[in-house]
């Protein structure tokens, strides 16, 4: 009697636990979860301790190199007098690394390129190049010129479609008789010991030159022809300076020998 008294009233517990079940659902909609078991997402203002993270930066890729400009380079063969010299062989050598704009070639730096060409009829040779730091010389110069020996030659392309001269300098084929070396040896009489060496005389022309001796030491120096023939102007090294050199007379294509 107990026995079946517990049956009835678990099958009882049961019955209600189904009808309560079907009760509770709506259908076939899916049941919604009780509030005390749902969970909050902290936002800033919930939780203004928590970390934040920065927006992305989009970073542009760096730009190409800008194009490689280019100018326009003419080198030019005269005498002392402007006479153009045909047919003289000239380079002209790129050199790197080397900034144009600051006009001067650093120590270190190599030719990375080379143009060679040959002076025309009026004396000149074009070339078109990059724009940057040049050296330009001359080969073997054609027989019976002089190349006047003044060292390294440079120029500077600084600007997209510059253009830059360059001039290599002869003596006059027919030097005039005032310019020979032994004729403004006779009329020097400061020369003492450097009359057993021999004289080259530069940069000529019949009032104005520049004479060195084959002798140990600095022998160079400027002369100047007066009306009792050559005399010395400046002995190198000098601390004469061009404001007064131009003043004297001296040409300007003797500034370069003046440091001041």
């Amino acid at each position: 009697m107990v026995v079946r008294r517990m049956v009835q009233q678990g099958l009882a517990v049961i019955a209600v636990a189904v009808l309560a079940a079907a009760c509770g659902g709506n259908g076939d909609e899916p049941s919604t979860p009780s509030r005390d078991r749902s969970t909050t997402v902290p936002t800033s203002a919930s939780a203004p301790n928590a970390p934040t993270t920065a927006p992305t930066q989009i970073v542009p890729p760096p730009p190409g190199n800008p194009s490689q400009g280019t100018g326009t380079v003419v080198i030019r063969t005269r005498t002392l007098s402007g006479t153009p010299v045909p047919n003289v062989p000239v380079n002209l050598g790129l050199i790197q690394p080397c900034d144009p704009a600051k006009r001067d070639i650093p120590l270190g730096s190599t030719e990375v390129l080379r143009r060679d060409a040959v002076t025309d009829g009026n004396g000149a040779a074009t070339f078109s190049v990059p724009i940057g730091c040049y050296h330009f010389g001359m080969g073997t110069p054609p027989p019976g010129t002089a190349p006047v020996p003044e060292g390294m030659h440079s120029l500077f392309l600084v600007r997209d479609g510059e253009l830059a001269a360059g001039e290599l300098r002869f003596q006059e084929p027919d030097l005039p008789a005032p310019c020979a070396a032994q004729t403004i040896v006779h009329d020097l009489d400061d020369i003492g010991e450097l009359g057993s060496h021999n004289a080259t005389v530069t940069e000529c022309d019949g009032s104005w030159a520049i004479i060195a001796w084959d002798a140990p030491g600095d022998t160079q120096r400027i002369v100047r022809r007066t009306p009792d023939g050559w005399a010395t102007y400046v002995y190198f090294p000098h601390n004469v300076c061009w404001t007064k050199a131009s003043a004297d007379g001296v040409p300007t294509r003797l500034q370069k020998y003046f440091n001041c």
